[in-house]
């Protein structure tokens, strides 16, 4: 398969990866943006985690798992994701991304935690990772690619730059936090 091919695979399963997440996280049909975008953001850096293939027996779910590994293909996600907001036409502003993620005060934070996104989108994103044919790694990448998605069709109720700010804390905790044991691939 070339390259080409296989990321047209992966932006399909972005897209489906992006609206299964509206449904998974919704409450009554309702939503909160913050908690959507941590959430894929999340399942990008947990797709990536299981890629590490760590062999730890006794973690628990939600616990912090600091690697190297991690340190290095972490900024990958982000990298995507501000790649493909780029294409989207979604530009972002350097220094207030950098404020907001540095904001401990924001009034912009997911209700939702890591170990009740995890287990929800994983559910509903494993048919569409088995359906693509996608190993974790590149589950994550399109999940980045799905967080882009989500932060530039959510930015009339979130500022993509608010957005983007959120996106990095969901890959990096998803990253070094060890997932819902349903996750075992």
């Amino acid at each position: 398969m070339t390259v080409e091919s296989k990321l047209k695979i992966q932006v399909k399963a972005a897209q489906e990866f992006a609206k299964a997440s509206l449904t998974a996280l919704s409450d009554g049909g309702k939503v909160q943006v913050e908690s959507v975008i941590a959430g894929v953001a999340r399942m990008a850096g947990t797709y990536y985690f299981k890629s590490f293939g760590f062999q730890v027996p006794d973690l628990q779910p939600g616990q912090a798992v600091l690697s190297d590994v991690a340190n290095q293909k972490g900024p990958e996600l982000m990298n995507i994701a501000q790649a493909v907001l780029g294409q989207l036409g979604v530009k972002l502003d350097d220094a207030a991304v950098r404020a907001e993620v540095g904001n401990k005060a924001s009034k912009n934070k997911p209700s939702l935690d890591f170990k009740t996104t995890q287990p929800r989108l994983e559910e509903a994103f494993a048919p569409i990772k088995a359906n693509h044919g996608l190993s974790d790694a590149e589950a994550g990448q399109a999940a980045a690619m799905a967080t882009a998605t989500l932060i530039r069709d959510l930015q009339q109720l979130l500022n993509a730059n608010i957005g983007f700010a959120i996106a990095v804390y969901g890959f990096l905790e998803g990253t070094k936090t060890a997932p819902h044991p349903m996750a075992e691939s």
